[in-house]
């Protein structure tokens, strides 16, 4: 018994819309390659014409003195209390409160930000703690609601850590924009 290609083809896409689970896979997979996409498109740096100008003019010497204050007394973060200063590292949380002390403002925000991600680790270890305490209890009356709850904690709690990194970014910039204004002060 011979089938046409066109039949042939015809029934194996109508065999393959009867397995739910390929085409689960197939919405999963168009998403992923969604995100992906947009995360490659969000790392793309944008080229800025007057930048590169800018920093090619080596005759203007306030931009010069600017730069080198800049290059001097802004401080990045590397990752947890771990910081950049004139191109040295340095570490721990009382010389990174040190180079607050020029920005209440900066402090206050950073302060804050560190409160925010405590309390959203507390929050966190919580969730945690209740999703093992659901999964493994002998009693499955309160299994779903307890799950849902620690879902939804751990949920919040993601939140509160992006939150506090928004806050702690947000310090830096506003320790690193007064340590340019102090240098006005000094002129």
């Amino acid at each position: 018994m011979s089938h046409s290609p066109s039949s042939l083809l015809t029934m194996l896409i109508s065999s393959i819309t009867y397995f739910k689970s390929v085409r689960s896979f197939q919405k999963g997979l168009a998403f992923i390659l969604f995100l992906l996409t947009l995360k490659a498109a969000a790392q793309v740096p944008a080229r800025s014409d007057s930048a590169t100008a800018q920093q090619s003019s080596g005759s203007d010497t306030t931009m010069n003195a600017a730069a080198r204050w800049y290059q001097k007394e802004t401080i990045f973060l590397v990752g947890g209390n771990t910081y950049v200063k004139n191109g040295k590292p340095f570490t721990g949380r009382k010389m990174l409160m040190k180079e607050f002390s020029i920005s209440p403002a900066g402090m206050n925000l950073y302060v804050r930000s560190r409160r925010i991600r405590n309390f959203t680790l507390t929050l966190s270890l919580a969730s945690a703690v209740g999703t093992i305490f659901a999964t493994t209890s002998k009693n499955r009356d309160n299994l779903r609601g307890l799950m849902w709850t620690s879902i939804g904690v751990g949920i919040v709690s993601s939140w509160g850590t992006a939150y506090a990194n928004s806050l702690r970014d947000r310090s830096f910039w506003v320790r690193n924009h007064d340590a340019m204004l102090k240098m006005n002060a000094i002129d």
